[in-house]
């Protein structure tokens, strides 16, 4: 059955002409990217499609879908089980555990799920995948709830401790551990501001034991000096906090890079060579840049009479080495062997 609906018809020559506008066929939306992964709580695998912007009857922006199998993807038997839309994401990490060595995990404002990948090439396939479109999403809306974190580069879900700042500063409960070049920031899950943000230069230790991560700041911290204590999911991941700030700090101290140069301007005139000035004995010169003395001709003229101690005051110019005085005028201080 034609879609649409008829024109006014027309006859040419006995020839009845109909005009119908159809509506064009649906254009298939086909993902990114979609492939069997690994839940990291239980371990079960699910199916993944990974999704951009589309239109029309799957009309939605950059998403991350699961399903039960592939057939019933394919076959669009039911809902997907979960949705996970990446413009909500804070950030895309890869990460490892205890259980799971190729983790990819995706932080949101109140959630952290993660899913495992088979081997390196798989998590890495998918964590560029996801990360392009999570870029493509922020240069598109150029806005983010977390603007203010500098945008992050690592994120870690941790529990702040009741000890030390963390109990004095009532700095407690799961929080979003976010790195960024120069600060760290603690954001409460469902907030969007940081509920405390420190620089690394403040930074004077940090390490870790078993799956506690701790640091120690000094009096120009914002929360002032003492110790802050958090626990990660375990050793493997405090580790990894402990290894990724430790560089952090280690990149934030070193000097800035020099500037480029600029564009070839005209040649710097080169420096003029040391001007020789003429003293009162004859024959003889005094150099205005501290060198070796050296006599103008082999025969120097010989003094006359023993030369006294050299004057405090009688000093070369350029030079603090003092001149010998003799009968006939000044000479030049001996040249060194």
């Amino acid at each position: 059955p034609r879609r649409g609906f008829v024109l006014p018809r027309s006859s040419r020559g006995g020839i009845t002409l109909f005009y119908s506008l159809r509506s064009p066929p649906p254009v298939p939306v086909f993902p990114r990217k979609c492939g069997y992964l690994r839940k990291q709580k239980h371990g079960h695998k699910r199916f993944f499609v990974l999704r951009g912007p589309s239109g029309g009857e799957e009309a939605g922006g950059a998403r991350l879908e699961y399903y039960e199998s592939e057939k019933k993807w394919r076959n669009k038997s039911g809902a997907p089980k979960r949705v996970i839309a990446l413009d909500s994401c804070l950030n895309i990490n890869k990460r490892a555990d205890a259980k799971h060595k190729y983790l990819i995990a995706l932080y949101t404002k109140d959630e952290y799920f993660a899913v495992a990948a088979e081997n390196e090439q798989e998590q890495e396939g998918w964590y560029r995948a996801l990360t392009d479109l999570l870029n493509e999403g922020k240069a598109a809306c150029q806005g983010s709830p977390h603007r203010h974190l500098a945008s992050p580069f690592s994120v870690w879900q941790v529990t702040l401790k009741p000890k030390g700042l963390g109990q004095s500063k009532n700095l407690t409960g799961v929080h979003r551990l976010c790195l960024s070049a120069r600060t760290i920031g603690f954001v409460r899950l469902n907030c969007e501001l940081p509920t405390v943000t420190l620089q690394l230069m403040n930074i004077r230790r940090c390490g870790h034991s078993d799956s506690f991560f701790f640091i120690e700041v000094g009096r120009s911290a914002a929360t002032g000096p003492g110790e802050l204590w958090m626990q990660a999911d375990d050793s493997v991941v405090a580790q990894n906090i402990h290894e990724t700030i430790l560089e952090a700090m280690k990149a934030a101290s070193r000097p800035p890079p020099p500037p480029p140069e600029g564009p070839p301007g005209p040649a710097a005139a080169a420096p003029l060579p040391p001007t020789p000035s003429l003293c009162p004995v004859a024959g003889t010169t005094i150099w205005s840049t501290c060198l070796p003395a050296r006599p103008v001709s082999s025969a120097a003229p010989a003094p006359t009479a023993s030369p006294p101690a050299p004057a405090p005051s009688a000093r070369r110019a350029g030079c603090g080495r003092p001149a010998r005085a003799t009968a006939a005028g000044w000479a030049r201080w001996p040249a060194a062997p």
